[in-house]
C-alpha cells in the first residue's frame, strides 16, 4: 500500500473540468499545498512531503476528491477572476460587452463548486460537531 501522491490529487482535480490550456505543473502544485492547509485547519492534519511530492499515508478516495474539489475552487476563482478582468467596448452609439453572460455563469459555477466544498467538509466531520 504506497503512500498517495500529489499526482494524485492532481489527477482527480483535473478530472473534474475540462480545459483548452494545460495548467502549468507548479501552479498546480501551489493549488494542492493551499488545499492540504485547508483541509489541515478545517478537518485533520494531512503531512505532506513537498520535496517527494506524497502524503505522509495512503489517503481514501474521498479525502483525495476534497483537496480536488478545493483545488477546483481556486481554480474557478481565477476564473472568475480572468473573466472580470476582461476588457468592454463602449461607444457613442454602441456598447460591446461579449462576457456578461459569461460572467454570470462563471460566477455562478463558482458558488456551486464552494457550497459542494462546504458540503463535503460537513460530511467528514465527525458526528455531534457544529
Amino acid at each position: 500500500m504506497a503512500n498517495t501522491e500529489a499526482k494524485d490529487v492532481i489527477d482527480s482535480f483535473e478530472s473534474s473540468f475540462a480545459d483548452k490550456q494545460v495548467l502549468p505543473e507548479s501552479l498546480e502544485i501551489m493549488w494542492l499545498k493551499k488545499a492540504i492547509g485547508r483541509y489541515s485547519v478545517e478537518l485533520d492534519e494531512l503531512n505532506f512531503d513537498d520535496e517527494l511530492l506524497q502524503f505522509d499515508s495512503k489517503l481514501d478516495q474521498y479525502v483525495i476528491d476534497t483537496l480536488a474539489q478545493f483545488m477546483l475552487q481556486m481554480y474557478q476563482e481565477r476564473q472568475v477572476s480572468i473573466v472580470n478582468k476582461r476588457v468592454s467596448i463602449t461607444g457613442k452609439d454602441l456598447g460591446i460587452d461579449g462576457s456578461n453572460g459569461t460572467k454570470t455563469a462563471e460566477k455562478a459555477h463558482l458558488e456551486y463548486i464552494s457550497w459542494n466544498s462546504s458540503d463535503m467538509i460537513e460530511k467528514q466531520k465527525p458526528a455531534g460537531l457544529v
